[in-house]
C-alpha cells in the first residue's frame, strides 16, 4: 500500500476506505473497500489537492455506490499532490464525500 484514506461525508453519507496499491509490474490501482454512498446522477471519481472540485483529475465513473472496487492509475495521474479523493456528482456540482490519501 502506497497511501490510502477513510472517506468523510460531505453532501451525502460515504463511508470506506481507499487505498493507493501498485503491483509487481508496478501498475497503480486505487482500490475502494468496503464503500458505501447515496447514489445520483453522473458521480465520478477525482482526485484533487482540496475540497472544491479545482483543480482535479478525473479517474471515472463511480463503479458501484457500495462494495469493493478499483480503478487503474495512468501514469499522468498525481496522487501525491492530488491526494484527495473526491465523489464529485457532475449535475449538481456537489461533493459527496472524500478521503485524504496519506
Amino acid at each position: 500500500v502506497i497511501s490510502s484514506g477513510n472517506f468523510v461525508s460531505n453532501g451525502h453519507p460515504t463511508s470506506g476506505t481507499v487505498k493507493v496499491i501498485a503491483d509487481a509490474s508496478g501498475k497503480k490501482f486505487l482500490v475502494f473497500e468496503n464503500f458505501r454512498s447515496d447514489n445520483g446522477p453522473d458521480l465520478r471519481v477525482w482526485l484533487s489537492p482540496n475540497n472544491s472540485g479545482s483543480p482535479y483529475q478525473e479517474i471515472g465513473v463511480l463503479k458501484a455506490v457500495n462494495g469493493n472496487f478499483f480503478y487503474e492509475l495512468s501514469s499522468a495521474i498525481n496522487y501525491t499532490s492530488n491526494n484527495r479523493v473526491l465523489i464529485w456528482c457532475i449535475d449538481f456540482s456537489v461533493l459527496f464525500g472524500y478521503a485524504v490519501l496519506q
